[in-house]
């Protein structure tokens, strides 16, 4: 009976977890508030070796700014931060790596988007500009 009990405290610390870091990382911040982002997606991503499987993160890309959002973790980056943007490839992972000037922000943001080519069209559109692919 012990041992159940353990296994059920176990099983119930993994879903709290899971269930904190995924509705924290779906809260969207005061710079979205009225606001409604041309793209928007559960996805999965990598921050400077730290990396998150979907649908741990929400990458948001709104008129002048992207959003990549996971846990307590909120990174904004306006167009004019972003130095450029292109595809990634990694075994079976496809997605987008931001390039950009923020000290404050993973020198590696990479997001793995379902809809890469379509947000580099729409960030391509708005000025952003696209580097090789990485």
């Amino acid at each position: 009976m012990l041992e159940l009990i353990f296994v059920f405290s176990i099983f119930l610390a993994v879903i709290g977890v899971f269930s904190f870091v995924v509705i924290r990382g779906r809260r969207k911040g005061a710079e979205e508030s009225g606001r409604v982002p041309a793209f928007q997606e559960q996805a999965g991503g990598r921050f400077d070796g730290f990396n998150l499987t979907i649908p741990f993160v929400r990458h948001a890309v709104y008129e002048d700014f992207v959003v990549i959002a996971y846990g307590n973790r909120r990174h904004v980056l306006k167009f004019s931060d972003i130095k450029c943007v292109s595809n990634k490839w990694h075994l079976f992972s496809k997605g987008l790596i931001y390039q950009h000037s923020r000290a404050d922000v993973p020198s590696q943001c990479i997001v793995w988007s379902f809809r890469g080519g379509k947000i580099l069209e729409y960030l391509e559109s708005k000025g952003v500009p696209i580097c090789e692919n990485a």
